[in-house]
């Protein structure tokens, strides 16, 4: 009879013998009564005796017979929630939302539920009225800062981040907070007070991946980057599909493994012209034999660039491994290195097809003496849509490039974008070949078209990487805060030297930086690594421009 075992159990306890007492008493614990009381006698016993998990099944089992039973509602969704278990625990505090007063406790608690679950907007509804009731929460106010940066509200929300922080230096909420404004202070660039806060919620957490895609957002931004790719590992630990089975031993002595090196692009196909070039460097410099898998847009113009010496196939043609050696291509500058450690990784590695060089060069008419610019403007196909800094830029903004003498313009710009044309009052200074420029969407013939260009002037998106991989001369217009791929604060990308970044101040329009870009064209400026730009002159003649126009 379990009323037997949970008798000698206590008996034995108060005797002083707790080991045989809690012998007993487990054989009590381990058999399921009908009755809701002892259920709940059991799983606060189960708590006393430090067995977690047996404790909250007794709690879930007393819900099975009374639902609304406020003690098992509560200590059963506090023991989900310390396990990670929000998703579980949530339905368990609505029950309790719905039969009990709402305490400030309680909604910190939804709250904190909802927030774990993504559910921004409800996890600030919720610490919103627990501000009311317990003024001065530090979880509180981190979710309801986090929701004023999603509204816009920067200044604010900077604000009461700051002071949630500090109240939290003296609660056991100090890593949950840390790790809640973490991307406030990320979004805002205050990368010295994010990698801090990182550091908190890291040790708390080591595990967690998503503050280990925030480091490495956070180091990208910095320009640290081997340390930003090693961390940005964590992210491709999210995603289904074959694992990257290289490691540093493997690397160095390439010459014991007869197996294929085979690296797979499935992201962005901007990343992948970007990180491309490992192919061939492995090839040249470690004389490993290299099979390459990328998107179907890219594969015809990687053929032409890397076939002789690199197998390139189309991601669809991956139905088995091929090899040993498995790797995802985002990997190779956190096993390999990147262009800091080795510099001849930063040299421009692709090159347009001669045969379509030549048919455009027939199509495109160009004086003697007369500048071609390339322009792109929106967001292509060549974009991640998974991106959150957007960068796209009205085409009447392009505007001071017509004007320049001796200029003509090739827009670059292939689906969504391109109706702008129809209407800008520029129209006729693009090429006459420029329909049928529109109409071609092969990736080798843009490549064609771009090697033609004396400049490319373009929006961050998939161009802004293809021009660059090739070395023509780039100029990337950039948002205030843009993706990790191009830094915080330099005007030049480590990855391409012959690309220039301008980045637009906040609160700035676009086409300030169109009339720098006219500055550095028209004085054919090509900055080096450590050039940095004239300002004053630059700025007189944007201020000249802007005048004018």
């Amino acid at each position: 009879m379990p009323e037997v075992f949970r008798d000698l159990g206590y008996i034995l306890e108060r005797r002083g013998d707790h080991q045989e007492g809690r012998t007993w008493l487990k054989k009590w614990l381990n058999h399921l009564p009908s009755n809701a009381n002892q259920r709940l006698a059991q799983a606060q016993k189960a708590e006393q005796l430090e067995m977690p998990e047996l404790a909250l099944q007794r709690y879930l089992d007393v819900l099975e017979l009374e639902a609304m039973q406020i003690e098992a509602l509560t200590c059963a969704s506090e023991l989900l929630m310390n396990r990670g278990r929000f998703a579980e625990a949530l339905p368990l505090l609505y029950r309790r939302l719905d039969s009990e007063h709402h305490s400030a406790d309680l909604l910190t608690r939804v709250s904190r539920c909802e927030f774990e679950l993504g559910e921004i907007e409800k996890a600030a509804t919720f610490a919103n009225q627990a501000l009311k009731l317990q003024r001065k929460q530090p979880v509180l106010q981190a979710i309801w800062s986090l929701k004023l940066q999603v509204q816009g509200d920067e200044l604010q929300a900077f604000t009461l981040a700051q002071e949630s922080l500090q109240l939290a230096m003296c609660t056991k909420y100090w890593e949950l907070v840390n790790r809640i404004v973490v991307p406030i202070m990320l979004e805002q660039r205050y990368l010295k007070i994010a990698e801090s806060c990182l550091a908190v919620a890291q040790a708390a957490e080591p595990k967690r991946i998503e503050l280990h895609i925030q480091r490495a957002e956070v180091l990208l931004l910095q320009g640290r980057l081997y340390e930003g790719y090693v961390e940005y590992q964590w992210r491709l630990c999210t995603r289904t599909g074959l694992k990257h089975l290289y490691d540093m031993h493997t690397i160095s002595t390439p010459q014991q493994h007869n197996s294929p090196c085979v690296l797979i692009s499935e992201g962005p196909l901007g990343d992948t012209l970007l990180f491309s070039r490992y192919a061939l460097w492995l090839k040249q410099t470690k004389g490993v034999d290299v099979r390459l898998y990328v998107q179907q847009p890219l594969h015809r113009f990687l053929s032409q660039c890397l076939g002789d010496t690199i197998l390139v196939e189309p991601i669809g043609r991956l139905s088995q491994l091929p090899g040993d050696y498995i790797l995802r291509l985002p990997s190779a500058p956190a096993i390999f290195g990147t262009c800091q450690e080795h510099p001849e990784l930063a040299r421009a590695h692709l090159q347009a097809d001669p045969e379509a060089v030549k048919y455009w060069r027939s199509l495109i008419s160009i004086s003697p003496g007369e500048r071609l610019i390339g322009i792109n403007w929106h967001g292509s196909a060549l974009q991640a849509v998974t991106e959150t800094h957007k960068s796209d830029i009205p085409l009447e903004t392009f505007q001071p490039l017509a004007e320049l003498s001796n200029t003509k313009l090739v827009s670059l710009q292939k689906g969504i974008g391109t109706e702008q044309m129809a209407y800008c009052g520029f129209r006729n200074s693009f090429v006459d070949a420029q329909p049928a420029i529109t109409r071609e969407l092969r990736v080798e013939h843009t490549a064609a078209i771009m090697s033609l260009c004396d400049w490319i002037v373009t929006d961050d998106s998939g161009p802004a990487h293809l021009a660059s991989c090739m070395g023509v001369p780039t100029i990337v217009l950039l948002p205030p805060r843009c993706n990790w791929r191009w830094g915080s604060n330099e005007n030049k990308s480590p990855w391409y030297p012959n690309t220039t970044l301008l980045r637009q101040k906040p609160g700035e329009g676009w086409l300030p930086l169109v009339q720098q870009a006219c500055y550095l064209i028209s004085n054919d400026t090509k900055l080096n690594q450590t050039t940095t730009l004239d300002s004053h002159s630059l700025r007189t003649y944007c201020d000249d421009s802007a005048a004018q126009v």
